[in-house]
């Protein structure tokens, strides 16, 4: 007598298992995608910060050249707000002498206006004014 055919299948244990590896991969995909994003967000916030400090940057440069249209160093700002894609971002300006004869250090540190601390520090050193 021949003996009956087992039903095949998994069991559900098995089914258990394999949903519990799937959602362990399924969660980690998602929590990359999260990470992802939000790094995305900080190097955008950093480039535009580092932006509007090299704009003012330069500005100095500029200045120190007599390459600038302004009348006077009564116009150049060492703080403020300028906007930059969209967004307000404030920016501070220190000067501080440096060794040498009219050498100067100028450093700029720049942020979101929404944020409390600064997402880029430039600095150079210009000869002049």
């Amino acid at each position: 007598m021949k003996y009956a055919a087992k039903n095949r299948g998994f069991t559900l244990i098995e089914v258990i298992v394999a949903l519990f590896i799937l959602s362990l991969v399924l969660s980690s995909a998602v929590q990359m995608v999260h990470q992802y994003s939000d790094e995305r967000l900080r190097i955008r916030e950093r480039f535009f910060a580092n932006q509007v400090a090299w704009n003012h940057l330069l500005e100095r440069y500029e200045h120190s050249q007599n390459w600038s249209v302004r009348s006077g160093s009564s116009n150049l700002k060492t703080k403020g707000v300028d906007e930059q894609a969209g967004q307000d971002w404030r920016w501070e300006m220190k000067i501080e002498k440096a060794m040498g004869q009219d050498l100067n250090r100028y450093q700029v540190q720049s942020g979101s206006v929404d944020s409390e601390s600064y997402q880029a520090t430039l600095a150079i050193y210009l000869v002049g004014k």
